[in-house]
């Protein structure tokens, strides 16, 4: 916050948990559940659009806390408060930039005790961005010239075409730590099969062995160890 003043900005400062947030979805019936994330979402809106710049800091000590919420609550809440107040307001009408701060859990998640997950996690942070920025061109250029696309791994044999889809690269403009060059498969193009063998959390729910099969760009087959 002090640096922020220093700089000529006006913070205003906004913390969460996670289980606070998990009680804010969970408890009550439907109807005060969805009042509850409406009014939340009608004052954080109000305070987003006020705002010129936004920088977000995330860390749970728990990184599943959110893993017995029902998925309709989950939806409520991205239908009501996540789009309107970030998708619709943050991203499209702030500066921002979201990053994670290292927590004992992410260590745990990482098999690293806490002390060297924090050195590796701020070494990755502070990359030289102006470096892979243009270390990325030779590749951002490839892509924009590609049209057919295979992947070939274990469960995995997947095609599709990128024809005409811009690439875009991201090296440490929003997103920290950062990079990667982007892009998107024409809707109907996608064939064949991808499997996942990593693990992956999102809203608190572990999913692991994920596997989608496509035809002409449509899921028709699809598994997952939950």
């Amino acid at each position: 916050m002090d640096a922020a003043v220093d700089a000529g900005a006006i913070p205003i400062v906004d913390k969460k948990t996670e289980y606070l947030r998990r009680k804010l979805l969970d408890v009550g019936n439907d109807e005060q559940a969805e009042e509850r994330i409406r009014l939340t979402a009608d004052f954080e809106a109000y305070r987003m659009a006020k705002m010129d710049a936004y920088i977000g800091m995330r860390g749970s000590h728990n990184i599943t806390e959110l893993a017995g919420v029902t998925p309709e609550r989950m939806k409520m809440f991205e239908k009501l408060l996540f789009t309107p107040v970030h998708r619709d307001i943050r991203v499209k009408k702030t500066k921002w930039v979201v990053l994670r701060w290292p927590t004992p859990s992410m260590a745990q998640q990482a098999g690293m005790s806490t002390e060297d997950f924090e050195d590796f996690y701020f070494r990755v942070c502070c990359a030289d961005y102006a470096a892979m920025t243009k270390a990325v061109q030779p590749l951002k250029k490839l892509m924009n010239q590609t049209d057919k696309v295979r992947i070939t791994a274990p469960g995995t044999d997947l095609t599709f075409s990128i024809k005409d889809i811009p690439a875009v690269e991201c090296t440490g403009n929003m997103n920290i730590p950062d990079g990667e060059c982007f892009t998107a498969p024409v809707r109907d193009s996608m064939n064949g099969t991808i499997a996942f063998n990593s693990p992956s959390i999102y809203r608190g729910t572990p999913f692991d062995d994920i596997r989608l099969t496509f035809e002409n760009g449509r899921v028709t087959e699809y598994s997952c160890s939950k």
